[in-house]
């Protein structure tokens, strides 16, 4: 008895762990990819926490590789956005200008009751009060309402140096824009962490290894 006690605690300590690791993301927040490396874990150490016959080594190895695969996979996903697109998927404007946008709808299957459970969430109960839905990569709602006064959807347009180049089609900015911005501004592309289209259409930015 008091073996099993001590395998179940040591196992427990290792996804406690490993999950650490992998970062401090609310669960409801974690990528699709991210949550099936969760319950891949949590599977492989329930087999050697519930039977003596299946060493500690053959529950901890597993995981082990696990995590590290996991980490590899998100140096490859840093690395490109196309990556990130297969692997995360994208934003979609689902609402516009108080109005479903039917395309979207139907391609992501939700339901008409899901778009409304997910506004109520937000305190938000008529879909024409929505000027913005955008289903973000975790299959959550963010809503920007009519009476936050926003004329145009703030986003990313650069991130880690690289284009975001699925949030500027959803403001309709082009690459050559985007160059005349950074050329008025007089910095290059891959030297900002994260550049952002506001709701005025203002270009605001911040360069990368710089003390906020």
């Amino acid at each position: 008895m008091l073996i099993v006690f001590f395998r179940a605690l040591i196992l427990y300590c290792v996804v406690f762990l490993v999950i650490r690791l992998m970062g401090k993301k609310e669960l409801s927040k974690v990528q699709p990819f991210e949550l099936a490396i969760i319950i891949v874990i949590s599977d492989l150490a329930s087999a050697p926490m519930s039977s003596r016959s299946i060493s500690l080594l053959d529950g901890i190895i597993p995981i082990i590789t696990l995590l590290l695969a996991y980490l590899v996979f998100l140096l490859i996903n840093h690395s490109s956005n196309k990556v990130q697109d297969i692997v995360c998927g994208k934003p979609i404007l689902i609402i516009k200008d108080g109005k479903i946008v039917e395309k979207e709808f139907d391609s992501q299957k939700y339901t008409v009751s899901d778009i409304m459970s997910q506004l109520h969430e937000k305190q938000v109960f008529s879909i024409s009060d929505v000027k913005y839905g955008l289903i973000e990569t975790n299959g959550n709602l963010s809503v920007i309402t009519y009476d936050q006064n926003v004329e145009s959807l703030p986003v990313n347009i650069i991130e880690d140096g690289k284009l975001a180049e699925n949030n500027m089609e959803l403001i309709k900015i082009s690459k050559g824009e985007v160059e005349r911005l950074l050329k008025a501004k007089k910095v290059k592309l891959e030297d900002i962490l994260v550049g952002q289209m506001d709701k005025n259409f203002k270009f605001t930015y911040q360069l990368k290894y710089k003390e906020v």
